[in-house]
Parts: structure tokens; sequence; C-alpha cells
């Protein structure tokens, strides 16, 4: 007999993928709404289901490509402006690239959809083993497996609920993977249960279990290091193309805009400061570290008021640089006062097309189409950087600029291979010219809190600077976006000892069970039956 199933069916199922799109966005900053996230996920296992019963290759590419344009329009339509500025192309063909980009950015899902429609050709799986086991490990593999430009992962669609985002502790591919196995458990209770609140339990209690892991973790003690006094400068200094560079009087007010506002801050803070910071591209194109090579970046000015700063406030002054050492660098410095001494830590992790160009070697003419892209040479892992605070204790932080926070395992390697007592983000957000990106941009470093179990401190040229503690909750209040701004920080750092599951682990264990649970599933299901076999079957 044919069980009736609570959940509808849909003539055209791929429709869905319009509202799963907006909850998509919905789910992300600046809305944050986490019962979107699962929504959106609830709506996708539905649609995967579908997949499934129709098993065409044609319907799955079409799917793929259709949901990565969507999510693409409408959670990170700001690429657009990004694209534009880069390429320095009109409006014509940088929408052609953008379109171009928005088919192909989340080609992740197709790894959930191909993936469910290759399991069940082959094997008649249940639904419980395809929603329970093989469903959140293809989400898991695809966060895995798929190198995005901006990399976006299913944990952070439930970022912004202080409860359920704990389970970050274990990484944010354990937090997609445990929120995607309670949606999959309410699609069940929906699908299979009788009336009856007694049929629900078996489906609610694992949720329950969640909530009860991730309680735990919100309830935690940790133990604090020194709470230090810093000074956030937000100049608000505009996006600079390379024509600006040659613009002696832009650069000129630029520099005097940026000591103003860092005299301000040392004169108006309410006690003594441990840390002065300034945010990546400040004072762009230029350095402080003298070279002899024709292309050096080495400014007088800028390291006039670096250094008069640093005396003044007598305190030491992180910022972020463009130096010129065997290649462009992009530096965030540490100078310290009385010794006046600098430490560079050169960033790891370029973003492509915008600090270099991917393929130029075999592909020259790319750099016709992206004129404004730089030539930057990556760093290597260093230690994390120190300094001393006003009561004589040293505090260690590790340096992340801008696009680097976006790389959970990334942030990982630095941790563990110099423990610190917070992070401190150093980022420029100006050049996408949307609220929308910096607000996700600046909800990755929520996440990066909780997994590393450290502070992270986000300082932006135009916004937004913020912070958080290691539950990912913001510290101070966030500073008005687009236009000068200085924060004042108290910050509780943590030992150094500090460790997470993530920290110790990784996500190696997350990722062998989902390769496990996935072979598990198909060596342990029967063959599907062949068409003409299927013909032949009796309904009753």
């Amino acid at each position: 007999m044919r069980k009736h199933s609570k959940i509808p069916e849909i003539r055209y199922p791929i429709l869905l993928l319009f509202p799963v799109a907006i909850l998509f966005a919905l789910a992300l900053e600046p809305f944050g709404l986490t019962s979107a996230g699962f929504l959106c996920i609830f709506l996708l296992l539905y649609f995967t289901k579908q997949l499934t019963k129709i098993s065409s290759w044609k319907d799955t590419f079409y799917a793929t490509i259709l949901f990565s344009s969507l999510v693409t329009l409408t959670s990170f339509y700001w690429i657009w402006n990004a694209v534009r500025n880069i390429s320095g192309q009109g409006i014509l063909i940088s929408t052609f690239l953008f379109l171009v980009y928005a088919l192909l950015s989340f080609y992740k899902i197709g790894i959930v959809f191909f993936g469910s429609v290759f399991l069940t050709k082959h094997r008649n799986i249940k639904d419980s083993h395809l929603f329970l086991f093989v469903l959140p490990s293809l989400f898991l593999i695809s966060d895995w497996i798929c190198p995005m430009v901006f990399p976006v992962y299913w944990g952070d669609l439930f970022r912004n609920q202080i409860l359920w985002r704990q389970m970050a502790r274990f990484g944010i591919e354990v937090l997609g993977f445990v929120s995607v196995i309670s949606a999959s458990l309410l699609y069940l209770m929906l699908l299979k249960s009788t009336k009856g609140v007694k049929s629900y339990l078996p489906y609610l209690f694992p949720i329950f279990c969640f909530f009860s892991i991730n309680l735990y973790f919100l309830a935690e003690t940790i133990p604090q290091g020194p709470t230090i006094h810093l000074a956030l400068l937000q100049p608000n200094t505009p996006y600079a193309k390379r024509e600006i560079q040659e613009n002696q009087d832009w650069m000129t007010k630029t520099i005097q805009s940026v000591y103003d506002i860092g005299l301000e801050a040392i004169h108006n803070s309410p006690k003594p400061i441990d840390l002065l910071v300034m945010p990546e591209s400040s004072i762009p194109f230029l350095g402080t570290l003298n070279s002899e090579d024709h292309n050096s970046t080495y400014s007088k000015s800028f390291v006039d008021i670096t250094t008069s700063l640093v005396r003044i406030g007598n305190t030491p002054l992180a910022f972020n640089e463009l130096v010129w050492d065997q290649g462009s660098r992009n530096s965030l410095t540490l100078l310290h006062p009385l010794s006046l001494t600098s430490e560079r830590r050169y960033k790891q992790v370029l973003l492509p097309f915008g600090e270099y160009l991917p393929g130029e070697k075999e592909f020259p003419w790319l750099r016709t189409i992206f004129p404004e892209t730089s030539r930057h040479v990556p760093g290597n892992l260093t230690d994390a950087l120190g300094f001393q605070t006003k009561t004589g204790e040293t505090v260690t932080f590790s340096p992340l600029i801008c696009y680097e926070v976006l790389y959970p395992e990334f942030v990982r390697k630095i941790v563990n291979h110099s423990p610190s007592e917070f992070i401190l983000n150093l980022t420029n957000d100006s050049w996408f010219e949307s609220l929308t990106e910096t607000k996700q941009h600046a909800g990755a470093g929520r996440l990066r809190s909780i997994e590393s179990g450290r502070p992270v401190v986000r300082v932006a040229v135009t916004g937004l600077t913020t912070a958080f503690d290691p539950w990912g909750r913001e510290m101070m209040g966030d500073l008005q976006t687009f236009q000068k701004a200085i924060g004042y920080l108290d910050l509780p750092t943590v030992t150094k000892e500090r460790s997470t599951p993530y920290l110790q682990f990784g996500p190696s264990p997350c990722r062998i069970l989902a390769l496990f649970l996935i072979f598990l599933v198909f060596f342990r299901s029967p063959p599907q039956l062949l068409p003409h076999k299927k013909k032949n079957e009796i309904e009753i």
C-alpha cells in the first residue's frame, strides 16, 4: 500500500531553487536569519530527492548552473562591483564577466546533486539512509573539495545563532554537517511519522543532543590572559586605482588624514593604549621598508607618521603596508616603541584576480581584461607577533590580512604553528562598495573565533570594524561604515594554551566519516532495478 507523505509533490521542482536562493541570502548577513538557513537546507533536501526520481544528468546539470547563478545574484551580487573595479571595464563587459562568474561560482552544489543522482541510479537507497547519511556527507564533501574565489561553507548559514553555532568548535564543516542532519531529521519526521507526539521523539532526540552539546560549549569557562586596551582606527580611505598613485595631492591628503585620526585616537583615549591598530590600505601603494630596487614602495612620509604616532602614544602600532621584498608584498607590520624596530608578516593567501592573476603566464592577454590586478607574492608561515603592554606583560597575536580570515584551515595552521592570545585581522572592503559584503566578510571572523577559541579583532578601512569573543559574540558596538571612526576596546585575551577540538584534530575525522558513510550506504544497499524490470513490478 502506498504511503501518503505529508510533504506535497510539486509539478516543477526546479522552481523551488528560486525561494531556496532567497532563503540562502536571508540566512547570511545583513539579515542573519538562522531559521531561513534551516528552511533553505530543508528545501534543498526535497529538491535533491526529486532529482533522484527524475534521474536525468541533463536536468541535474541545469539545476547546478541555475542554483549557482541564483545564489550569486541574491547573496553575492556585490561581486559585480569588484569585477568592475578590478577589470576597469565598462558596464557591459563587467556584467558579462560577472554573469560568467555567477554560473560557476557556487558549483559545489553539483557535488550534492550529481552525487545523489549517481548513487541512486546504481543503488536502491532507503530514504532514511539517503537523508541521514548520504546527503549530509555530500554537503560536507562539497565544502571540502570545492575551492572558491570567495569561500562560502554550508555552516555559514547558521553562524548568527549564538547557541547553534557553538558546534563550530569542531569546525565549520561539522557545523554544516550537523545542520544538514538536523534538517534531514525534520524532513523524515514529516515524511514518515504517524500522528502523535511519541512518533516525533526518535527524530527530535538527536537534535536535542546537538543542542545539549552546543549548550555545554556556550557555558564553557575559558581561561583568560591579560586584558589589553586597543585603539582601532577606521580612516575611511576610499578605494584607489593605480592612476591615483601618481596623484601627489591625493596621496598627501590621505597620509595627513590618517595621521590626524591617529593623533585623535591617542589624545582622546580613556586609558593608556596597549596597541594602536591601522587597517589595510589606510595608505595605499606605499610602505616603510627601504629598498634600492626601482620597484620600491618606500615613502619617507609614511615612515614619519608611523614613528610619530608610536612616539607620541608610547604604544606599538600595527598597520598595513605594501613593501618590495623580492617581489611586491602585502604586509602586516608591527612597529615597536622605544626601539622603533619593525616586524613584518607577509600575506600568504592572496586573492585571485585582486592580488594576483591566475594563468597570467600562460595567457598574458588576461592583464588587458584585469589591469588593476596587483602582482603580489605570497609570504611564508611565520610566528605570532608580540608586543609589551603598559603593565609590562607580553601579548601575542596571530596576524591575518583581509581575505585570509575566510580560510578555516589556514587560520588553524598559523595558530597551531605559533599559539597566540588573540587574532588580529586588518582588512579593506572599500573596493566592493557594499555594506552586504562588509557584513558577510565580518561574519567569517565570528566563526574563526569559535573554531580557534580566541578573540578575533577586525579592523577595516571603511568598516565594519568589530571584534568577536571565543563564543562568536560581538565585543564592541559596530562603528559606522563608510565614515571616519575610532573604536576603543578592552580586549580580554586567552592563554596561549587555549585549544579546541578543531585546533587539535582539524577537519580530517569528519571528512573520513563522510566518505565512510557514503561507501557504507552504497555497498550495503541493493542494486537498483533495471528499467525493464521496474515496468513488471505491480504497485499495490
